[in-house]
């Protein structure tokens, strides 16, 4: 899980190279689309902040028996699959 001082580092750092970025490159096309690429890049590490916030506040509401259950259920769902895949292929032949 990523915590808010691990994304706010990041974001810090993204607003560090885009200031590098600018300094960089000369006006014109290019500076654009360097702005351009490094603004998307911002707005998708705030996406993700805000997104790992919502798992974050999810995970920590969680029960230990629902843990459980989703655990449990993960590790049988492929045994499920394979011993149905083997009755239909006993069944067709």
């Amino acid at each position: 899980m990523m915590t808010s001082t691990v994304a706010g580092q990041e974001e810090a750092q993204l607003y560090e190279e885009l200031q590098r970025a600018i300094e960089d490159v000369e006006e014109g096309e290019q500076r654009q689309i360097v702005l351009s690429r490094m603004i998307r890049q911002l707005r998708f590490a705030k996406w993700r902040k805000d997104r790992m916030s919502k798992v974050d506040a999810y995970c920590q509401r969680i029960k230990p028996a629902t843990l459980w259950i989703i655990l449990t259920t993960g590790a049988l769902v492929p045994v499920l699959l394979f011993t149905m895949f083997i009755w239909v292929s006993l069944w067709v032949e």
